[in-house]
């Protein structure tokens, strides 16, 4: 056979086989990047990223304030001295005697340890100022967060620090979730008010106020956050069409279910519960307290 035809099908053999070995490099790619994703959805696989290399100022003592934190607004709502008025003129509804101050006019949380977020913030921006107030700014932000509050109306406040020689250098601390890092570690969380103080705070407001169908978290355990509401009954809301809600919210969801109601039609009681799903998150003494706070504030309703 020729040399010059054996050289060239030596050139194309060649060709073929560098080819198939892309095709085969590229199937395998393919491949590890499907079984990745794969596992990853079981949650079998689990990828950790450090995104950051500082490392937060003080954690050691901040720990140690907020480790004995617990989000519950529990302990408020089923105060005896917590009740509820409604205002059908401007559709809001409003509870007494929420919030507790002290004769220096710092807030007290309950049993010193209980309160939500913007609670929780407060205290924790109290501990830690003597700390920090050489070195660093503290601010308050409200955010949403991904998992359970989804949305500007449901917002969420945490603490933002910022150190006083360079504004790059941020962290974020979150009472609430016992979290606290630099803010590049906070992907979940979206920043959308920065405040230098709180104003039910500054203005001592012992009162919580919202408009009608808009809730108030209550309590976050596992993956479900509890609210309570009042809601107008067909867009009414007068003395004799409202409604008094205990909601329960799957982490990630907007939308949350009835586990509670006590309705007020046209002057008649009507009570809905769902026990069993309470149960899922609530303990027997927790769920008969908070049963018996709402038909209270239903029977001593002021108008």
């Amino acid at each position: 056979m020729n040399l010059a035809i054996l050289q060239k099908e030596k050139l194309i053999l060649l060709k073929k086989i560098k080819i198939l070995s892309l095709i085969l490099l590229l199937a395998f790619a393919i491949i590890i990047a499907f079984t990745a994703y794969f596992l990853k959805e079981k949650g079998l696989l689990k990828i950790s990223v450090k995104s950051s290399s500082l490392n937060p100022p003080y954690a050691a003592e901040a720990d140690k304030i907020i480790k004995p934190l617990r989000y519950s607004g529990i302990q408020m709502f089923v105060d005896k001295a917590v009740y509820l008025t409604l205002d059908s003129d401007k559709e809001i509804w409003t509870l007494h005697n929420i919030h507790i101050f002290n004769d220096k006019g710092e807030l007290v949380l309950r049993e010193n340890r209980y309160g939500t977020c913007g609670e929780l913030a407060e205290y924790t921006a109290t501990q830690i100022r003597p700390m920090f107030k050489n070195n660093y700014n503290i601010q308050f932000v409200r955010v949403s967060q991904s998992g359970y509050f989804l949305a500007p109306m449901a917002s969420h406040i945490v603490l933002r620090i910022t150190k006083k020689t360079n504004n790059q250098e941020v962290y974020i601390l979150d009472p609430s979730f016992h979290k606290y890092g630099p803010m590049d570690e906070f992907e979940d969380y979206l920043f959308f008010e920065e405040m230098d103080n709180l104003d039910f705070v500054v203005n001592k407001k012992e009162n919580i106020s919202q408009p009608f169908n808009m809730a108030i978290p209550l309590l976050i355990r596992g993956d479900y956050l509890i609210g309570f509401t009042v809601e107008n009954i067909n867009s009414e809301s007068d003395q004799k069409h409202f409604v008094l809600v205990l909601t329960l919210t799957k982490k990630y969801n907007y939308a949350g279910r009835y586990i509670f109601a006590i309705r007020n039609s046209d002057g008649n009681a009507e009570i809905f519960e769902n026990k069993k799903l309470a149960r899922e998150v609530l303990d027997e003494k927790e769920w008969s307290i908070l049963k018996e706070k709402i038909i209270e504030l239903f029977e001593r309703v002021v108008y």
